[in-house]
């Protein structure tokens, strides 16, 4: 048997629930952008995968129109069967008779612990009372914590970082407004753009790219400032910055938490609120813990 034509006739093995998913939401809103926003993932994402069908099923499925795009026959013809399998296969994934009290194992999630201390606090104390056989496990984000989720280490990522990858879902939690830290007993606010850019400063990059939304608005005005600290976790910038004149842009909503001895200014330059968002991986979306656990979050982040 000629190898080429094995692998043409098992074609359909390649394609997975992502894939389905995908294109039932493209032929619902002939639109590859709002597929996109309902899916949380990248327009070049959701492209990608339609190149993989599209050389599965040795069609188009779907042709511009106007300003959308329309789906071809054989897009119409099995679009009933992929909303069938997606049932089918969200119907394998819930657990027969799911009881959180009587649920055992563990849960782990990635995040900064200054910034998600109170709501996994929270959480910690619902876990307690209403899954009590289960254990939480709480480590720090880091630009590995997508493959965590990827190879199963890790059940939920909390981050204003949202991955690449059409195997990710996402939500957005709560928005918060930047302020700028200082020490009162060493300097005092700012009082003028110069002011601003003639301090120390301190920043948080939690990537290999050195550089922050601040730092790409002072370069498109021509401006720079001094970084004299810089760290990857918001944790460790109390100690480094108190005692010092060294100021720093940050989430107000440290200033009830790890900087509560710093006084705040508002941000004298324009900085759009910063994002948080849940991450999981897309085959836990239906799985009855994860959703528990997703739902009571985001309960939480309303009172943000």
């Amino acid at each position: 048997m000629d190898i080429n034509n094995k692998h043409e006739s098992n074609s359909y093995l390649d394609i997975d629930g992502n894939l389905l998913q995908l294109f039932v939401f493209v032929f619902e809103e002939n639109s590859v952008t709002r597929a996109a926003e309902r899916l949380g993932i990248t327009q070049s994402a959701v492209s990608h995968g339609m190149n993989k069908l599209r050389k599965i099923t040795n069609d188009p499925l779907f042709v511009r129109s106007g300003r959308g795009i329309t789906p071809t026959h054989t897009a119409k013809q099995i679009i009933d069967g992929a909303r069938n399998l997606l049932r089918d296969m969200r119907s394998l994934s819930q657990p027969r008779g799911f009881n959180l009290k009587s649920t055992r194992g563990k849960f782990t999630i990635a995040g900064s612990d200054a910034i998600w201390e109170p709501i996994l606090s929270s959480l910690h104390i619902a876990l307690r009372n209403e899954a009590p056989m289960l254990d939480l496990r709480i480590v720090n984000a880091d630009p590995n914590s997508p493959i965590g989720l990827r190879e199963g280490n890790c059940d939920l990522l909390l981050t204003p970082i949202i991955p690449q990858g059409i195997e990710f879902k996402q939500q957005k939690l709560f928005e918060d407004e930047f302020v700028c830290f200082f020490d009162p007993e060493i300097t005092s606010a700012p009082k003028s753009l110069d002011d601003y850019l003639s301090r120390k400063h301190a920043r948080i990059v939690f990537s290999s790219i050195e550089t922050t939304p601040i730092d790409q608005f002072l370069a498109s005005i021509g401006k720079h400032r001094r970084v004299s600290i810089q760290v990857s976790s918001f944790s460790g910038l109390p100690s480094l910055m108190k005692g010092t004149d060294v100021i720093a842009i940050l989430p107000s909503l440290l200033k009830d938490s790890i900087m509560a001895n710093f006084d705040t200014t508002p941000a004298p330059i324009p900085v759009d609120p910063l994002e948080f968002y849940q991450i999981w991986h897309s085959r836990d979306d239906e799985n009855s813990l994860h959703r528990w656990v997703r739902n009571y979050l985001k309960k939480l982040a309303l009172k943000f």
